[in-house]
């Protein structure tokens, strides 16, 4: 009896002492997965990366690409566990996945001099480090330089609007040379019909060297899509948006198939950085439009709703007549595509620091939210 009671108690703990060593495989396992599916950096890069995580306080992380409720996160699993030691221990933390971990290491990355650490090694055209939290498809420094001017183009359910500026003189001047409301129909339209109209409305858009848009919202399912009037809206919303950028996709010329002329902003930025956000709603632009026209009329007013990003716009004449005598709603419609233009040529073309400040102000927001 005495010797089955030593075996038995041998046995169990061999029993524990392999789950054990089970568990710890299992662990190790797990971080060599978490390190295999991560893009493959070199030493250097994952020195870096991890150095800066490191070195980093909460503040100075959201100098990337990351929020500040995973700002603060990682924050917190550094004060509890310390330093990060692999770049797979930041797939532990909650909130960080392989996509939203990769978009991290990538902004920590391009701090050298504005390039990408990855571009200097392999050889590639230098890409703008800050254009492309802003439209997408990203705009390098080459192309960034080429174009003088732009057309903000608004989409509506049954309108189309635009705005045409260029960018003149050494200190950055923009000049409105084209703006106009056309309407497409008040009725529900067989897909022929419209798409006849919207190529009708796009040989109207004058030539520019590029397009600017703002992204549609993306689908989403859900159990409670809305009323079926609500969904035909936006789906004739998403096909005039489709079939407009297309038509004016195909205004390059066919052998300069890697250019990019139609770009997407994203979405309530303009409306953010000129302050017509409230929530999530938009509020008129049409007050901010006039104060822009008075601060050209005469430079030496200025206008305490136009601040720095606003006064450098020449208005010509004939294009003042036009927006005072169209409806309130067509002026809105319009406004709103020479915004768009405008928060285009100031963030992205010109990279305005005051601009850029003003929309990077707060990291907890509408546009912070569709990064992720």
């Amino acid at each position: 009896s005495y010797c089955r009671a030593v075996a038995s108690r041998s046995l169990r703990w061999k029993s524990i002492s392999s789950t054990n060593q089970h568990g710890a495989d299992q662990s190790n396992t797990l971080q060599d997965n978490n390190y295999n599916i991560l893009p493959a950096y070199s030493a250097d890069e994952r020195l870096k990366i991890l150095e800066t995580i490191n070195d980093s306080c909460m503040d100075q992380m959201l100098k990337y690409n990351i929020t500040k409720p995973r700002a603060a996160k990682l924050h917190n699993w550094k004060n509890r566990y310390g330093p990060m030691k692999d770049l797979g221990d930041i797939l532990h933390i909650e909130g960080f996945s392989l996509k939203v971990a990769t978009k991290l290491f990538k902004s920590l990355l391009e701090q050298v001099d504005g390039v990408s650490s990855s571009e200097v090694v392999s050889g590639q055209k230098p890409k703008s480090s800050r254009t492309a939290p802003f439209i997408t498809p990203a705009m390098d420094d080459k192309r960034r330089l080429q174009i003088v001017s732009s057309i903000g183009v608004r989409i509506g359910v049954t309108s189309v609007s635009w705005a045409r500026m260029e960018i003149e003189g050494k200190d950055s001047s923009c000049r409105l040379t084209n703006w106009q409301y056309h309407e497409l129909n008040d009725k529900k339209m067989h897909l022929a019909e419209l798409v006849q109209r919207c190529l009708y409305a796009t040989h109207q858009i004058p030539q520019a060297d590029c397009y600017v848009l703002e992204s549609p919202q993306m689908a989403q399912v859900s159990n409670n899509p809305g009323s079926i009037d609500q969904q035909n809206v936006n789906i004739q919303k998403a096909q005039v948006s489709a079939i407009m950028s297309y038509a004016l996709m195909s205004r390059l010329y066919p052998d300069d198939n890697k250019a990019k002329n139609v770009y997407y902003m994203r979405r309530f930025l303009s409306a953010r950085l000129f302050n017509h956000l409230v929530g999530t709603e938009r509020v008129t632009s049409e007050e901010t439009i006039l104060a822009m026209m008075r601060n050209d009329k005469h430079p030496g007013y200025q206008d305490t709703q136009a601040i720095d990003p606003h006064n450098q716009v020449q208005f010509p004449a004939d294009l003042r007549q036009l927006f005072s005598q169209l409806p309130r709603h067509q002026r809105d419609f319009l406004g709103q595509a020479f915004l768009l233009n405008l928060a285009f040529i100031r963030l992205v073309l010109l990279k305005d620091p005051t601009s850029i400040t003003a929309v990077s102000r707060q990291s907890k927001s509408p546009l912070a939210s569709e990064a992720d």
